[in-house]
């Protein structure tokens, strides 16, 4: 039984891992969309507001800390890996 247990932990692993690189890419082709976004609205609105370029700043850091902390915390949220602390060695 230990043989099917440290099988199905090691699959869950790996599980892990690539559920982590997919959400990965997915959250940067999100970011990268926002950050196209903000710089559609940056366009839009340079002509007429002159602290254009500071709003475009401001919003590139909030998309960028909102973004970050959602890998932030994905990655919390994943299981250890086995070897760390081995109990049935």
């Amino acid at each position: 039984m230990a043989v099917v247990t440290t099988v199905y932990d090691s699959t869950c692993k790996v599980c892990d891992v690539v559920r982590y690189q997919l959400y990965k890419a997915f959250i940067y082709v999100q970011r990268s969309r926002q950050l196209s976004a903000n710089e559609r609205i940056f366009q839009d609105i340079k002509g007429f507001d002159r602290e254009a370029g500071y709003h475009l700043a401001n919003m590139n850091d909030a998309t960028n800390k909102k973004y970050d902390n959602k890998l932030k915390n994905f990655r919390s949220n994943l299981s250890a890996w086995g070897w760390e602390d081995p109990i049935d060695d």
